[in-house]
């Protein structure tokens, strides 16, 4: 090796590495440097919306009282009604001390700028340094001129939806020792303020090592993924993941009585949810109105929580609304129940610890698939599982207690197998293996049935390829492949339907005409001329609406996404139209046609069949909100490798698709970053 080529090699390795660093601390830097303002208490207000308190109008007037939970008092936010836009005013905020007479802070607020049922600043002042445990008077008056005004929310605790900020802070940076402080209130023991930052930089390092070390790709990735997982485990609150109160009932359940969960079964009385797993979503607010459904992070509320958890059972009847899935995800996850603290709160991230190593075994399913896609491209290779690493719902789901870890792991699966069977003329193990797979899937939930798909287009497409006519190939195979699910998912319905488990969870039920319920209703009900309930599923719910559905990124970015989504369509329409023309093949790209096929395939499929669920379930219940964009999340490695596949089949050849996925690889980063500032904001600020 001359001087020269080792000089290229060192400079080659240093590029990648400054750009990662870099991008990380412009990253952070962005994070920290923004303006800090004013953050909810530690003990907060926490509201459950009841009913609209009467019109504020220039006869009526608002007034109501807010108790300071600490010192620093700086700032009072209001959950108002605004009937859908209807109203037209500028309000005069009033707040004052009622001891002194004296006014706190007053301000002026259009009502053009309040959104309806959330919750809106509408008052700032200088902080007050005495505060806790003093009450002050709210007012609320329409200045004049204005028309008629918003409502204030009365809640189920008997306050009226004010909530109080505190402690306000030039830069974002201010605040950091308490988020910190909060994340490990009720966090893991790799949630204190040294492992979160430790996670940090083991993230960055992993994928420095991914772009400068190929050889070490796959260690450096599967590092990777433990460690988003762990910080993500860490940073959500527990039981704030979606439906996670359900799954770990199902955990607890088995644990604590030996027996798989029945729906079918149901005790009398009816207790799906221990006390103790009650107790823990009561402490967690996991059932308030948006921002105020936290955990407080005092001293005394983490105490009294765990207090109170350990004096609650831990007796359910096994009868809760997850209890239909099957165990495989439950199953496995008992024993990291049994090992923790009798406590809830550690019982729910010792579970999360078996989804972050499902989430690892999935990322090297994705890895495989990628070496699949890009044969020879070790940067568009790691571009693309970097991607899929990152992507924030991936991550999401991956640190939570939920069987969709079993779903995305099965569809990362089936994608790789269906790419590897292009490339083979006979596959029997193969094809066993991908009928496992998808019967694994279904143990987690019925619509990962669109694995199906991707392993039958690889696997035809492979049979055309070598022009395979053995009828011992063309039948044994499927047969294979049926076998696989026989003896994963099949097996299980054996044996439920011997012990009389119920192994679905059926669809509710609706009186009334059914014509009303028909196929063309549906239809017409999925039609907008703005796709928004379509840009809502598959675009703010498939990249990042956390928690309960209720914890969005900013809109500015789910517009991004939908021009990159129309990005990806548009180059498959042309790649439809080039499909047939001669003058565009090359000697590749007859394989990269069928990995093409494979992932879009894989994409309509999942759409199609998960539209077609939800058509049977509009027909028998009469309602059309079955459907969630992380239900599509199994197709992610496709969705993400097609702009790399597509420049390159598209250009025949001329342009690389490294560029592309290194490119994808930079964006999705930027949203993983993004996505931990919005979960960061919602559930610590």
């Amino acid at each position: 090796m001359t001087p020269a080529t080792t000089a290229e090699r060192r400079v080659a390795w240093w590029i990648p590495t400054l750009a990662v660093v870099a991008a990380f601390l412009a990253v952070l830097a962005s994070g920290l440097l923004r303006p800090g303002g004013t953050i909810t208490g530690e003990d907060t207000q926490h509201h459950s919306l009841k009913s609209p308190l009467p019109q504020i109008s220039a006869t009526a007037p608002y007034s109501g009282e807010l108790e300071a939970t600490q010192d620093g008092l700086a700032g009072i936010s209001v959950i108002f009604a605004t009937y859908l836009g209807s109203i037209d005013c500028t309000l005069d905020v009033r707040l004052s001390d009622p001891a002194s007479g004296e006014v706190v802070g007053s301000d002026t607020v259009d009502c053009d700028g309040l959104e309806d049922n959330l919750l809106t600043p509408v008052l700032s002042f200088p902080p007050v340094a005495d505060s806790e445990g003093r009450t002050f008077d709210l007012d609320i008056e329409l200045v004049p001129g204005s028309v008629v005004g918003p409502s204030v929310w009365d809640t189920q605790e008997g306050d009226d939806a004010l909530v109080a900020a505190y402690d306000p802070e030039p830069l974002m940076a201010g605040h950091l020792g308490q988020v910190l402080d909060r994340v490990a209130a009720y966090g893991p023991v790799w949630g204190t303020p040294v492992g979160i930052v430790s996670l940090v930089v083991f993230a960055a390092a992993g994928i420095v090592l991914l772009l400068t070390r190929p050889r070490w790709g796959l260690v450096a990735l599967l590092a990777l993924v433990v460690v988003r997982g762990l910080l993500w485990s860490a940073l959500i609150p527990p039981l704030q993941g979606m439906d996670e109160g359900a799954h770990f009932a199902n955990v607890q359940f088995m644990a604590e009585e030996g027996r798989v969960p029945n729906a079918d079964d149901p005790g009398t009385p009816y207790t799906p949810y221990s006390a103790s797993l009650q107790v823990a979503s009561e402490g967690m607010h996991v059932s308030a109105v948006v921002p105020t459904d936290r955990p407080d992070y005092s001293l005394e509320a983490v105490a009294e929580l765990r207090q109170d958890d350990a004096r609650a059972g831990t007796y359910s009847d096994g009868a809760g609304p997850a209890a239909g899935y099957g165990p495989v995800y439950y199953a496995p996850a008992v024993p990291f129940y049994l090992v923790a603290a009798d406590d809830t709160v550690d019982q729910v991230h010792a579970i999360r610890l078996w989804t972050v190593l499902l989430g690892a075994l999935a990322i090297f399913l994705a890895w495989m698939f990628a070496r699949e896609a890009f044969p020879g491209r070790r940067l568009a290779q790691a571009g693309l599982v970097v991607a899929v690493a990152l992507q924030p719902m991936i991550a999401h789901q991956f640190a939570i207690v939920n069987n969709d870890a079993v779903v995305i792991l099965a569809g990362f699966g089936a994608l790789w197998a269906g790419a590897r069977l292009t490339r083979l003329e006979r596959a029997p193990w193969l094809m066993l293996l991908a009928g496992a797979l998808v019967g694994f899937g279904l143990l987690g939930k019925p619509f990962v049935v669109a694995a199906v798909v991707p392993v039958a287009i690889g696997w035809l497409l492979g049979k055309l390829r070598y022009r395979v006519r053995s009828w011992r190939v063309l039948v044994g195979e499927p047969l294979l492949a049926a076998l696989g699910v026989a003896l994963t998912y099949g097996l299980w319905v054996v044996v439920a339907r011997l012990l009389g488990i119920a192994t679905s969870n059926g669809f509710p039920t609706a009186d009334g005409d059914p014509a009303g319920r028909s196929l063309v209703v549906y239809l017409a009900s999925q039609y907008a001329p703005d796709f928004a309930e379509f840009r809502l599923i598959w675009v703010s719910q498939l990249w990042g609406d956390f928690g309960w559905v209720n914890t969005p990124l900013p809109q500015v970015v789910y517009n991004a996404l939908w021009f990159f989504s129309l990005l990806i369509a548009l180059g498959v329409l042309a790649w439809l139209v080039v499909l047939p023309m001669k003058r565009f093949r090359t000697e590749g790209s007859a394989q990269l046609d069928r990995i093409i096929a494979v992932c879009v395939g894989f994409g309509v499929a999942t759409l199609l069949l998960l539209y077609g669920i939800e058509y049977f379930y509009f027909a028998s219940s009469g309602r059309t909100d079955l459907l969630q964009g992380r239900y599509a999340l199994m197709t992610v490695p496709a969705l993400l490798a097609l702009p790399g596949l597509l420049v390159a089949r598209l250009s025949r050849g001329r342009w690389s698709p490294t560029v592309p996925m290194v490119v994808v690889a930079a964006g999705v980063f930027l949203l993983q970053a993004m996505s931990i500032g919005v979960v960061v904001q919602h559930y610590y600020l």
